[in-house]
């Protein structure tokens, strides 16, 4: 018999998205075409040494949802990827964390 969370979602499966998300990491790069907007390029990595992780992302502009949700697969000691600026021509953008895997 398995255990189920107050939400529906089998115990370890929500454990195990619990953990891969604790390896997702944002970093900035400072890109001209950012920098000119003052603000800085957001990418996504992981910091697991060795399992592959799926992320999805939502994006906030000005801390509203956009409703964009995207999804990558992150390496171990892979690159990080370019999400996008932390301001748009109109103002400060940003990405939040909303479901992760590990891919093995």
């Amino acid at each position: 018999m398995s255990s189920v969370s107050l939400w529906g979602v089998p115990h370890g499966m929500a454990c195990a998205e619990e953990e891969a998300t604790q390896y997702v990491s944002f970093v900035e790069d400072f890109t001209a075409q950012c920098v000119a907007r003052n603000g800085v390029q957001i990418l996504v990595k992981s910091s697991h040494p060795t399992r592959r992780l799926r992320v999805w992302l939502d994006r906030y502009h000005m801390g509203t949802g956009t409703g964009d949700r995207s999804r990558t697969d992150l390496e171990p000691g892979g690159e990080p990827q370019a999400l996008g600026c932390s301001r748009s021509s109109t103002g400060p953008q940003e990405w939040r964390i909303v479901r992760g895997v590990f891919l093995d």
